[in-house]
């Protein structure tokens, strides 16, 4: 499946299943570093701009945020676990066909 970031990882950079989930996660964890290292650099447009860049990227951090809250409260991912893995980190994989 190539909509899967983790099967693309395995494929493509040749690792097996755990460096390719601890691959993924330091790249969602780089992303938001890098999110948060440009917030704190942004230059000045003026009192109004500003105001509405500080809005602008305060929704796009809703949406980083709503979008992991989504993830573990929904069964997409994680069927009825959600929960328990946002809790313990440990996430039961299906097995292969």
């Amino acid at each position: 499946e190539t909509h899967n970031l983790i099967a693309v990882l395995m494929h493509d950079q040749g690792l097996d299943l755990q460096r390719a989930i601890g691959y993924a996660g330091q790249m969602c964890k780089s992303a938001i570093q890098r999110f948060e290292d440009n917030r704190a650099i942004l230059p000045s447009w003026g009192e109004e701009v500003d105001r509405q860049v500080a809005i602008y990227v305060q929704g796009l951090q809703d949406w980083i945020v709503a979008n992991l809250h989504w993830s573990f409260e929904s069964t997409r991912y994680f069927g009825n676990d959600g929960q328990a893995v946002k809790r313990d980190g440990i996430i039961k994989l299906l097995p292969t066909e």
